[in-house]
């Protein structure tokens, strides 16, 4: 007799994808007054300044709920809903809203991977991975990623792992690689200003940022992050900046 599957975490990431017959502007007004109308939203705000693009904010909600509405063709248009598991419900209620005026599909995917495309999604899957008992990535870190371009993952897998070791790297050795050599002075750097993390209960200061440098195209992505002790590297924060 087979198991009945393991119900996912809260937290995870859902991605719903539909063919949609609206335009941008008019999914918009329509998550306007469904977010302030609805009882299920009562505790949730809706954010965003254009139309192609919305995000659901509340008290209540496991994390943020992302609307994007991106035209294919003319007339044609694709709408994905992405949430955590356990804003599912609310999920429900947006894909109800406009019911008449969509078409569930399958989300694209990664070539060769089942993770969606998207930062977030790989932000998100390094969170599980043995390496994350030296490199920890915040939360804070998913919710920002889902804003940005950057999908040069393998250059941001080998940062990622960099931190994995660098709290160990001790004194410089002018023996390493001059990559290597260039990432340890800029990981080593204390910055006066530092983004601050929630974590565990306590603000972190995020005194240190490395920079990964997209191969694909002219993106580069900084990682905020702070040394936790005992071996341990917390990424707290991420963002994009000019080549």
């Amino acid at each position: 007799m087979s198991k009945p599957p393991t119900p996912d975490y809260p937290t995870k990431l859902k991605i719903r994808t539909y063919d949609c017959r609206l335009t941008a502007r008019r999914v918009k007004l329509g998550l306007e007054k469904l977010v302030g109308s609805s009882p299920a939203f009562n505790e949730s705000w809706l954010l965003g300044v254009f139309d192609i693009g919305s995000r659901i904010s509340g008290l209540g909600q496991y994390g943020d709920i992302i609307i994007r509405h991106l035209t294919v063709t003319r007339g044609k248009h694709e709408l994905t809903i992405e949430h955590r598991a356990g804003d599912g419900a609310l999920a429900l209620e947006i894909e109800a809203a406009f019911a008449k005026e969509l078409t569930p599909k399958p989300s694209r995917m990664i070539a060769g991977n089942r993770r969606p495309e998207g930062l977030a999604y790989f932000f998100e899957m390094f969170q599980s991975c043995p390496v994350r008992r030296q490199v920890v990535v915040a939360d804070a870190v998913i919710e920002e990623a889902h804003d940005l371009a950057f999908d040069d993952y393998q250059e941001c897998r080998a940062k990622l792992e960099f931190l994995r070791v660098f709290p160990r790297l001790g004194v410089l050795q002018t023996t390493w690689d001059t990559q290597i050599l260039q990432t340890y002075a800029e990981a080593k750097v204390r910055h006066p200003k530092p983004k601050i993390c929630l974590f565990e209960g306590k603000k972190v200061a995020l005194r240190h940022k490395v920079q990964v440098r997209s191969k694909k195209r002219d993106h580069v992505l900084v990682l905020h992050f702070a040394k936790l002790g005992s071996g341990r590297v917390l990424v707290g924060w991420v963002e994009e900046s000019a080549a």
